[in-house]
């Protein structure tokens, strides 16, 4: 199972004095048991890619295919059935006010399988079910959505997309704004939901996160793909052809500087595994 981007181009506004390329050429596979990561400075595509994924904007050329069900230009009449790509592909927007207007987190949890025709028998357990999913308990069912912490209303967004149990989760920024200890708590609950089966891909400012938890890691610049691979080819790539607005992080950048001086040091941003190898490393006499 994979989404496979090919060849996607998105222009916004097209053919008018607006008229903006957000995306060109861009080719990719996406695996579901992979956590891919799309990276770039602000303006590369990103959020336009990602919004492509499950259908709510359509390419001006290319395609997007999810496992066999392709999403094409709007001028081309193809038969395929939205509602179950928006299934398998959920969306978390980078604000997740964006997407929650019920009044209750209950409501909220509700709505798409009610929308789907889930009896309503079933809805009471499908939205305990993915309350607990992103530990928060029933206490919160009652509350407004709107009245919760930045981090909380993250929980919630992705709450509202697991009852419909989706084979791809798709998530714009979703540690921006957040403290410390919130982000921590988001990507442990991501790691989570990643390694009961269900397919990440992160939008991300945030290189640490990209190159600790990626499998493969896609670099946009300027609408276009810069770099796609593993996170060690990324960030050799990064640090011998720089990419405007992206910085590795600094243990990385020091590995890489050790590696061009003979040492063989782990791509890591962990600096106790970098310091733990190169004792390991002297102690072997390298």
């Amino acid at each position: 199972m994979s989404i496979v981007v090919e060849n996607l181009s998105h222009i916004y506004h097209e053919n008018t004095a607006l008229q903006t390329a957000a995306l060109e050429g861009v080719s990719l596979s996406i695996e579901r048991s992979h956590w891919t990561s799309f990276i770039g400075h602000t303006g590369s595509g990103k959020s336009t890619l990602a919004q492509h994924l499950n259908a709510i904007l359509r390419p001006t050329s290319g395609s997007v295919t999810v496992d066999g069900a392709a999403i094409l230009p709007e001028k081309k009449r193809e038969k395929t059935d939205f509602r179950e790509i928006r299934r398998k592909v959920g969306l978390i927007f980078q604000y997740p006010e964006q997407q929650l207007f019920e009044e209750t987190v209950r409501e909220e949890l509700a709505f798409a399988p009610r929308n789907w025709g889930v009896p309503e028998s079933r809805i009471g357990d499908l939205t305990a079910k993915a309350l607990r999913a992103v530990d928060l308990d029933d206490s919160y069912l009652e509350r407004n959505p709107f009245g919760l912490s930045g981090g909380e209303k993250r929980r919630v967004a992705i709450a509202s997309v697991l009852t419909c149990a989706p084979d791809y989760l798709v998530l714009d920024e979703p540690t921006a704004g957040l403290d410390e200890r919130g982000r921590a708590a988001l990507l442990k609950l991501l790691d989570r939901i990643h390694r009961e089966g269900t397919g990440i891909v992160l939008v991300t400012h945030d290189l640490e996160i990209a190159f600790s938890r990626s499998d493969r890691i896609l670099v946009l610049d300027h609408g276009r793909c810069a770099g796609l691979g593993t996170p060690d080819e990324i960030a050799i790539q990064l640090y011998r052809q720089p990419v405007s607005g992206l910085v590795l992080p600094e243990v990385m950048l020091t590995a890489l500087k050790l590696r061009e001086r003979g040492l063989r040091a782990p791509l890591t941003c962990d600096a106790e595994r970098l310091a733990q190898e190169l004792i390991r490393e002297r102690r072997r006499g390298r």
